[in-house]
């Protein structure tokens, strides 16, 4: 034990000294161990309700994004809800974009959060100016700082991230989060023919892909072998579209509608629309009934042509750009979801909390969630006659559609509480599977 002079050491002075350590150290245990609780509102208002300390180890990641709005310096999402500088311990944004290099390529907008902007004349050029940032501004003694490469894009932000994990031997993983085949596509940016084919050469390099629904997915999953493929998680706070007021009324829009059907979906071949319009075709001969379709998709003037074969052309009408589906769920008077997929899944529970009678198909999913004549009316799926009479029933049963609306939003109450933290678990988990990816798959490693 070290020896003190007494004589020259005022004892006092250190027992405060150390109460002060103990004290502070107390404090900073208690911040570190707490987890912020906020309402539901107030997490889908606040730029972040992360703020979770982790014991796991280290994860840096470099995402590549053609999305200039992650250059906002005062917040960078992926997803509008979780703060990058939340999601991971160290966080490498680089931003390809085409015009005038910046002044500043580099900024450090977080604790844990670097930008970096790769400028270039053509959008074409934009991968070289890519990886020459990266050489320059991630290599670190000839290798590279990120442990994970993330594309948000499977284009020129795929391109630099195969490039990158190729050459410095760094696990990678791509989002796909629109439908490059789509025709629309083609027209929206300059450039964009040629973009799409892109994907058809890269993603078959991609050992991980992440896609935005669950439609993409499915077309991806049938034309790659791709060993780790699978939907970014989503947080969809299903509780609170209960009490979101109205701010539409349809009925005003379309009139002179007093009784509107609603199908959302995406309107490919694969859609059954078609089955929505053929079970409607004879309440749509009143003209105070319409049916409203919201999507888009390869089969829209497929189905645009069979409403018209079947005489209802003027009762139907096709909704592409609504940017608030909820409004419509607030103010149409049944919802018909006739497909069967996970996305389809999803409106079926937006319109359960939004306060909307359901006309469901059966599938597993929703058989162990509705009961039928409780908070649903189901039907067989590839049964024009059940959803005919189906929508026979809800159309003349006002006091039906009055109790399915309550026991759907029951159900939602009791079956959906959200859970950010959860989300955020699953969320950060999804890509960081892709460090592992590479060593389950050996044979189809990225050569």
């Amino acid at each position: 034990m070290p020896r003190r002079d007494l004589y020259q050491t005022d004892v006092s002075d250190r027992e405060r000294l150390q109460l002060e350590y103990v004290l502070r150290e107390e404090k900073r245990n208690a911040e570190r161990g707490t987890v912020p609780v906020v309402s539901v509102s107030q997490a889908l208002a606040a730029e972040s309700v992360y703020a979770v300390a982790s014991s796991r180890n280290v994860v840096r990641v470099l995402f590549i994004s053609r999305d200039e709005t992650l250059l906002n310096p005062t917040q960078q999402s992926l997803d509008g809800f979780i703060n990058l500088s939340d999601l991971f311990d160290e966080v490498h944004v680089l931003i390809l974009r085409t015009g005038i290099a910046p002044k500043y390529p580099v900024l450090r907008v977080a604790k844990n959060v670097w930008l970096y902007t790769a400028s270039a004349r053509h959008w074409w050029w934009t991968p070289v100016s890519g990886m020459r940032l990266i050489r320059d501004q991630l290599e670190f003694l000839g290798g590279l700082r990120p442990d994970l490469i993330v594309a948000r894009d499977p284009f020129e932000s795929a391109l630099v991230a195969y490039l990158a994990g190729h050459h410095y031997g760094r696990p990678t993983q791509v989002h796909v989060l629109q439908d490059y085949e789509h025709p629309r596509f083609r027209t929206e940016a300059p450039g964009n023919r040629l973009r799409r084919l892109l994907p058809r050469w890269l993603l078959p390099k991609f050992l991980s892909v992440r896609t935005e629904r669950s439609a993409l997915l499915e077309r991806i999953g049938k034309r790659f072998s791709i060993p780790d493929l699978s939907v970014l998680p989503r947080f969809t706070n299903y509780e609170s579209l209960i009490t979101i007021p109205a701010t539409i009324d349809l009925k005003a829009k379309y009139k002179p509608f007093s009784f509107i059907i609603l199908f959302i979906g995406y309107l490919g071949h694969e859609s059954t629309a078609y089955r929505v319009i053929d079970a409607a075709r004879t309440y749509l001969k009143n003209p105070r009934v319409g049916l409203v379709l919201i999507g888009e998709g390869p089969a829209k003037a497929e189905f645009a042509k069979r409403a018209e074969i079947l005489g209802v052309k003027t009762q139907v009408v096709f909704e592409s750009a609504v940017s608030d589906v909820v409004a419509y769920l607030k103010s149409a008077q049944v919802l018909i979801v006739s497909d069967t997929d996970a996305d389809a899944d999803d409106v079926a529970l937006r319109g359960a909390a939004a306060g909307i009678p359901l006309v469901l198909a059966h599938n597993q999913y929703r058989d162990d969630l509705f009961v039928h004549g409780d908070s649903a009316l189901m039907f067989r799926h590839d049964s024009v006659e059940e959803l005919h009479n189906q929508i026979s029933t809800i159309l003349n049963e006002v006091g039906l559609r009055a109790r399915l609306t309550l026991g759907a939003q029951a159900l939602i109450q009791e079956r959906f509480h959200a859970d950010p933290t959860e989300y955020r678990r699953s969320y950060r988990a999804s890509i960081e599977h892709a460090l592992f990816v590479e060593n389950q798959n050996p044979s189809t490693a990225t050569p």
